[in-house]
């Protein structure tokens, strides 16, 4: 928990750098985006994890968008969005022309 609030808090940090945004448009935006922010969890056929990566909630439904180094070799997918964890029913779309 406190590894994540550092994390959110940098990415503020380069924000205002960045950007030349107040510390207050910086707070703003962190605040309207917080709940967007999904943490991957990807297990093998056994049930062992493999990895973990991050993502981003595109839509009030549930779609999460996600690098494909982060779910290429998962036989199952969890997402936690806050304290609330998901399982993965499915993938909409893979770009497989960006994969390297």
């Amino acid at each position: 928990m406190f590894v994540s609030r550092i994390i959110q808090l940098l990415i503020v940090v380069a924000i205002i750098v960045n950007s030349g945004l107040s510390f207050a448009d910086a707070n703003r935006i962190y605040k309207e985006n917080n709940g967007a922010v999904a943490v991957i969890y990807t297990y093998d056929k056994k049930g062992k994890p493999i990895s973990q990566g991050s993502g981003f909630t595109v839509s009030n439904v549930g779609a999460i968008v996600t690098n494909y180094h982060v779910i290429g070799s998962a036989k199952s997918i969890k997402a936690k969005i806050g304290h609330d964890v998901f399982n993965v029913e499915g993938l909409m779309h893979i770009d497989k022309e960006m994969i390297l």
